[in-house]
Formats: structure tokens, C-alpha cells, sequence
């Protein structure tokens, strides 16, 4: 599936033409596909559409919107119910529109309340559900945020969604930027929910339903992300291995029940190579195995060469592109082009999706492992700082930190003291929030002008009463997995129309992560130490024995100090139309550039410039074509 749109007005307001071609505009610029993919139905005062990408069931018959109750309902559905089969039998012998889960959904809702349905499945989505006879409309999204709904209610009561912000956003009209959401953009990479970059705009946040009636809507939680606590862990090593290698290949299996072929991301780490893995043992003859490298010397490493000899591990028809400078400078017209809301962690999900489209519709992605199982590096400092007894230091350890030198700031011995001293908080929400943050905060209100007053960090209430290891990751499922790394992994792998599937951020995965102790995660010589030893008969030799974090991490500190970078990022940020703009400092922002482009690669304080001369540049480049043109057709 790839999206859908509505537009829900009271009673006696009817279609102008101009009005009816703004539906069009705004349903085609979802995905970039032939006429005969898109279908509506509407009435006198509501309008739904659909964008299909064909996984299941690929005949018209599972065409939406899908029509139930002899008209009375109306669904559009995007994403997958990987246990519609056991679903559809439990509904006995009636007949149904389709063979697909789309069908199976919609009869469920029918005989049920949604509450309970939404409970029952097992996938990814974003629903909307019209019930003519109430007058109604129902949306809602997925337990853990796979799937976006974002929605904009008017002065009017009306009610317009959709699963792209900009499509939303151009259906509604209007919308100035949030200053809250720059500064979360800045602070952590990503606009946190239910906020979006635009005020009038909102996005519903995972687990939730929004009900809409007579102009008025009620956004309610359905699903509450909690572990059950220490009577319920098992700890026999032995039984512990056993449920995650059953569990995790169960869970790959649901998730390739397709019409079309299914392929994976493949890197040079743990979790993409389980996934393929687990593939070969669920029966998969010619897997397509899909991996970005770099053709010249990056300042990074290179892990496509361990995806090779994974691949080759496992029989695997590997599909690799080496990346030059050049090239990816060239893309990002094309990048920019589809980044409905900016973010600094979606070009490596981009690239590698067009890299697969094209070859297959369906890919896997090892996505999730590290926010249930304790995979990042921060994790291990955080362990130093939950068992310290010198947190009430944390004063004298930021003011420390600010007169060291940026080569011993950036050493992993003063981190770990830093750490344990308390200069990154004292309870796990100060923990993650330091641990996530890319910019501070006084930086970050200094770089937008320090009028305002700098948001909360998200503020949840984590189902976790046995361990801060098990709050804490329940802190990075609501804001990191939720907010960047779903979101992103969305937008751009269907912006090449390629469906992303990520088995390890399932329902079921999740409540076995609940059930295993801390232990079993995380300790001294580092993260997801269950996953490896679960799998260990099935992982090639060097995957097992290299303990090291992969992660996939493009070479933009070097390559944007490169002739050709640099003049494109200095002439966009000092235009006088990102000056005209003004939503940052511009002494802030020649101070941060410059810094970067003249200091030494060699120094500690070289990433974290990049990353904030790349969060300025990508901010700019999202302003020219998703917002200033908006505003400009007002």
C-alpha cells in the first residue's frame, strides 16, 4: 500500500470545482505513480482517497476505498496485517470484496468495536474507517508508529488526513511554521509527535485513534507500550535462547507474506544479517540482498563488503552501489524533493531504497533491534551513570566539560565520568534526552533567536517497573524509533514505492523483549547479546565474532568539506531568501559553518559541527520546496 487522503466537512458545505482539482493535486503528490493506481469515492461532504501499490491481493478487487455493509462504510488502509489469514478464518464462511487484507480488516470492523479489532492485528498501519449512518470517521495508526497519519482539523470542524504532511497540508491550506517543532528538529534530529513543522498540522501519535463527529474529534490511546516486570522474565539461558530464535524467525515469517518477492537491506551488522538468516531457514530460495558502499576513501568504513560476504554466507543475489562524492551531491535535488518534514537521518534509507526499487516491491530491514534489545553505544554509558554513586556531581561535571579542550571532551574515558559524575541527568528521561540530543538546549534557543521558550523534552509515562535499562528503552521507542527512524524509513523507501517491512518492531517481538531480563541485553562487552547468542549457529563466523556497533553512516563530515559541497551548502544558507526567512540567528549559523569548514577533520569536534551544518542545509532545502511554495500559492 502506499497512501490515502480524506477530506470530511458538516453537513450542507459542497464541492466547488476548485476544491474537487485540490483533492487531485494533493492525492498525486503522495507517490509519483500512473493515473490508474489512485481511486476515490466520495459523497456531498466527504471525500476519501487511495494510492495503491499492489502487495496483496493484486487484482482490482483489492482496489480502494473498499466499500462494506451495503455502503454504509467506507475504509482506506494503508500498510499490511501480516495474520489477516488467521483473521480471515475466524470470521467463518461469508463472503468478502478480496482476497486481501484489506477485505479482512474491513469486516472485522464491521461486526466489532475497533478498539478491540485494532488490538487483534498484528502489522503495520494507518486506518480510516467512515461510518455513513453515524455520520462518522475513525482514524487509526499501528501500535509502535510503522505507518503515518498525520491530520489538520478546521475552525469550521472539518477534518482533513492523510499519510503525507505536505499532501495534508496543501489539502488544508494555511499553516505557518512551528517554532516548538525547529527547535525539537535542531534538538534531536526530528520533530517529536504530535507536533509537525506546521502549528495547524498534527500528527497522531503511535497507538492512538482519532474519532470524528459533528465537527469535533477525540484522540484517545488504544495502545500503551508496557513490559510486565521481573515475575514475569525467564531466566534459563538455555529457554532464553530458544524464545528469541523462535520468536524472531516466527516473526520474519509473517512478515514475507506477499503476493511478490520479498528482498532485505543488508549491512555489515547483527541485525539485517539474522534477517537473512532467518529468511533462508523460512524457505526463501533467491533472496535479493540490497547494500550502499563508497567508490573513494569516505572517512568512514565501508561495511559493504561484509553485506558481500554475508550474502555470499547465505546464497544471497547481492545488489550493491558504490557511492562517489559527486554522485550523491547529484542525488539530493532528488532527496530533497520527497523529505516531507526535515530530518538528519533519511539519506541512507533513501539510497538504498532506490538501489531496490524496481527489483523487488517488499524489502526487510533490521530496524527495532537496538531500542528493545540495548544495541547503541550511549546504552553502556548510561549503565556506568545507574549504578554510580556521584551523580549529585552533575554541576561540577557540565562545568568541567565546558573548559576542557574538545580532544579530551570527546575521549571515551571523560565520557564515562562525565556519565557517572551526573553531567548528563539523574533519572533515565535526562539520560536519553542528553544521550539523543544533538544540539543543547541553550544552543539551540541561542540559534533561534532566544526569544522563546525552549520545548520539554517528550514527556511519557513507560510501562516498566522492573529495571531503568527496560524505561529507558521504552523512552527510545516513543521518541527515536517513533519519531526519526520509522517516520524516516517510511517516507523514503515509498517515495521509490517500495514497501519497508521490519520484523523486529512487531508486536510479538516486543512483549518476548518484555519477558527477558536486563542481563540478557546488555552488559559490560556490550548490547543485543541474546540476539547473537540466539542465532549464533546461523551467523557467519566474522558477523558472531565482531562485538563492534555497526551502523550504516554516510561520509558527509568529509565529503561536505569538498569544493563542490561547500559552495552549495555557503550559497543556500546565505541566500538572501534563507535570510528573508528568518527563522535562525545568522551570526549563530556563520559561526557554526564556519567552524566546520575551517577546522581540522582530525578533531573530536568535527562530527558534531557536521551534523549541524547538514541539520541547517537540510532545513533550507526543505523550506524552498515544501514550504515557501505553499505559501506562495496562498
Amino acid at each position: 500500500m502506499c497512501g490515502f487522503l480524506g477530506w470530511f466537512r458538516l453537513p450542507n458545505t459542497p464541492w466547488r470545482e476548485d476544491e474537487r482539482a485540490l483533492r487531485r493535486q494533493s492525492l498525486q503528490m503522495i507517490v509519483h505513480r500512473g493515473p490508474d493506481d489512485r481511486a476515490e469515492a466520495e459523497g456531498p461532504e466527504w471525500w476519501m482517497g487511495f494510492q495503491r501499490l499492489s502487495i496483496l491481493d493484486l487484482s482490482d478487487h483489492g482496489r480502494q476505498p473498499m466499500s462494506f455493509g451495503g455502503g454504509r462504510f467506507t475504509l482506506t488502509f494503508n500498510g499490511e496485517i501480516y495474520n489477516f489469514r488467521e483473521l480471515r478464518a475466524g470470521l467463518g464462511d461469508v463472503k468478502l470484496p478480496s482476497s486481501g487484507d484489506t477485505a479482512v480488516l474491513g469486516a472485522l470492523i464491521e461486526r466489532a468495536p475497533i478498539d478491540e479489532v485494532l488490538k487483534g492485528l498484528r502489522g503495520m498501519f494507518a486506518i480510516a474507517w467512515r461510518d455513513a449512518e453515524v455520520g462518522s470517521v475513525v482514524l487509526a495508526r499501528d501500535h509502535f508508529g510503522i505507518k503515518p497519519l498525520y491530520y489538520r482539523m478546521s475552525s469550521a470542524g472539518e477534518l482533513v488526513y492523510g499519510s503525507e504532511l505536505r499532501a495534508v497540508r496543501k489539502l488544508g491550506g494555511g499553516g505557518q511554521v512551528s517554532r516548538s517543532a525547529l527547535a525539537q528538529y535542531f534538538q534531536r534530529g526530528a520533530v517529536q509527535s504530535p507536533e509537525t513543522m506546521f502549528e495547524d498540522v498534527h500528527c497522531l501519535p503511535p497507538g492512538h485513534l482519532l474519532l470524528w463527529r459533528g465537527g469535533k474529534a477525540e484522540v484517545r490511546r488504544w495502545f500503551q507500550p508496557a513490559w510486565p516486570g521481573r515475575d514475569a522474565w525467564v531466566h534459563d539461558a538455555a529457554e532464553q535462547k530458544r524464545m528469541v530464535r523462535d520468536g524472531v524467525l516466527e516473526s520474519v515469517k509473517a512478515h514475507l507474506v506477499s503476493d511478490v518477492p520479498v528482498g532485505v537491506f543488508l549491512s555489515g551488522g547483527l541485525d539485517s544479517t539474522i534477517l537473512a538468516a532467518c529468511m533462508r531457514e523460512a524457505g526463501q530460495k533467491r533472496i535479493k540482498a540490497f547494500s550502499i558502499g563508497y567508490e573513494e576513501n569516505a572517512g568512514v568504513p565501508d561495511e559493504s563488503d561484509a553485506a558481500r560476504r554475508t550474502a555470499e554466507y547465505f546464497g544471497c543475489e547481492f545488489v550493491r552501489e558504490r557511492l562517489t562524492a559527486t554522485a550523491l551531491e547529484s542525488s539530493l535535488d532528488g532527496y530533497f524533493d520527497q523529505m516531507d518534514q526535515p530530518t538528519g537521518d533519511a539519506l541512507n534509507t533513501w539510497l538504498v531504497s532506490r538501489l531496490a526499487s524496481g527489483k523487488v516491491k517488499v524489502t526487510l530491514s533490521g530496524l527495532g533491534a537496538d531500542e528493545w534489545w540495548a544495541g547503541y553505544n550511549y546504552h553502556r554509558l548510561i549503565a556506568v551513570a545507574a549504578k554510580s554513586p556521584l551523580l549529585a556531581a552533575g554541576r561540577l561535571a557540565r562545568a568541567a566539560d565546558a573548559m576542557l579542550p574538545q580532544r579530551a571532551r570527546g575521549h571515551k574515558a571523560w565520557k564515562m565520568l562525565f556519565y557517572a559524575l551526573g553531567g548528563a541527568g539523574r533519572n533515565v528521561r535526562e539520560w536519553q534526552s542528553f544521550g539523543r540530543s544533538i544540539m543543547p538546549p541553550e544552543q539551540v534557543a541561542r540559534l533561534l533567536h532566544g526569544n522563546f521558550k525552549m520545548p520539554s523534552s517528550p514527556v511519557f509515562e513507560p510501562q516498566s517497573p522492573d529495571s531503568w535499562l527496560h524505561e529507558l528503552l521504552l523512552h527510545e521507542t516513543e521518541t527515536y524509533l517513533a519519531n526519526t527512524l520509522l517516520r524516516d524509513n517510511d517516507v523514503m523507501s515509498m517515495a521509490h514505492s517500495l514497501e519497508l517491512r521490519v520484523p523486529l518492531v512487531d508486536k510479538e517481538i516486543f512483549a518476548l523483549a518484555g519477558r527477558l531480563p536486563p542481563d540478557c541485553k546488555l552488559d559490560t562487552l556490550g548490547g543485543k547479546r541474546i540476539l547473537r547468542e540466539a542465532f549464533r549457529s546461523l551467523l557467519p563466523p566474522q558477523i558472531y565474532d565482531d562485538r563492534q556497533k555497526k551502523t550504516f553512516t554516510l561520509p558527509l563530515m568529509k565529503w561536505m568539506r569538498l569544493p563542490k559541497w561547500q559552495e552549495r551548502i555557503r550559497d543556500t544558507l546565505g541566500s538572501q531568501r534563507c535570510r528573508d526567512r528568518g527563522w535562525v540567528d545568522e551570526a549563530q549559523k556563520r559561526e557554526i559553518c564556519d567552524k566546520y569548514f575551517s577546522g581540522s577533520l582530525e578533531s573530536t569536534a568535527a562530527w558534531p559541527l557536521s551534523q549541524r551544518v547538514w541539520m541547517l542545509y537540510v532545513l533550507e532545502e526543505w523550506a524552498r520546496r515544501h514550504y515557501d511554495e505553499t505559501m506562495e500559492q496562498q
